[in-house]
This record gives C-alpha cells, sequence and structure tokens, in this order.
C-alpha cells in the first residue's frame, strides 16, 4: 500500500517542482534587464508609471494588460485586435521580431537577436508596477 501511495505522490511532486520552476524562471540580472530596456527600448517606451510623450506606449504594469489597451495611445488596428495578456513569455516572442508576432504593427524595431536579453527585459518589464 506505501508503494501505491508513492508513484502518485511522487508524480504530484514532480508536477508541482515543473509548475515552481517555469514561475521562477524571470530571476535574471535586475540590472541587465534595465541597462538593455535603456538601450534598446528606452528610446521608444518609459517605464515610469503615467510617463506620455514616447513614440510606443508607457510599459509601466504592461505585464498583465491587454494588447492595445492603454488608454490615450494611438495603437495599431493589428495590436488593438491582437489580443494579448502580456506576460514574460510573449513579451520575448514580441521582442524576437515584432512585425511577425504582430503583422501591421506600428513597431519599427528589428528584433532584439540575444534570447538571454529578451529574457532579462521580459522580466524586468515584470518588475515595472
Amino acid at each position: 500500500m506505501f508503494t501505491a501511495l508513492r508513484l502518485p505522490l511522487a508524480g504530484l511532486l514532480s508536477f508541482t517542482l515543473a509548475q515552481a520552476v517555469s514561475a521562477a524562471d524571470c530571476v535574471p540580472d535586475q540590472g541587465h534587464g534595465a541597462q538593455v530596456f535603456a538601450n534598446e527600448c528606452g528610446v521608444c517606451h518609459s517605464v515610469t508609471k503615467g510617463a506620455t510623450g514616447m513614440m510606443g506606449p508607457n510599459l509601466a504594469g504592461v505585464v498583465g494588460r491587454k494588447s492595445g489597451s492603454l488608454e490615450g495611445f494611438n495603437y495599431s488596428q493589428a495590436m488593438r485586435t491582437k489580443n494579448i495578456d502580456w506576460q514574460a513569455e510573449n513579451i520575448e516572442q514580441l521582442i524576437t521580431q515584432p512585425q511577425a508576432y504582430v503583422p501591421g504593427t506600428y513597431m519599427p524595431y528589428m528584433g532584439l537577436a540575444s534570447a538571454d536579453d529578451r529574457h532579462s527585459v521580459a522580466c524586468y518589464l515584470k518588475e515595472q508596477h
């Protein structure tokens, strides 16, 4: 009977551990994410809450926000209708090749080549409220 209980418990523990690892995946060097953001994204975007007047939308609080939904920003039709719930994973996909991820977006950025840099930026954005 003990063996029968061990197998389901082991499966449950490995499933829970896998979930915890993916949830904790966003723990890079925050300084690196901030630096890459400043160099690559900061020309068009701000993470200062309430800041306006940039070419791109303000990204403070972007994680958990729907695409094309920041009040007062003029998004492309493509971004408004994409219906993305922004999370670190799809932010990484967007900044890989914005035009491929959201065909018709106004975002002129060609993409960030380094997977480590993309991950660091996405995790940095996750922390900006």
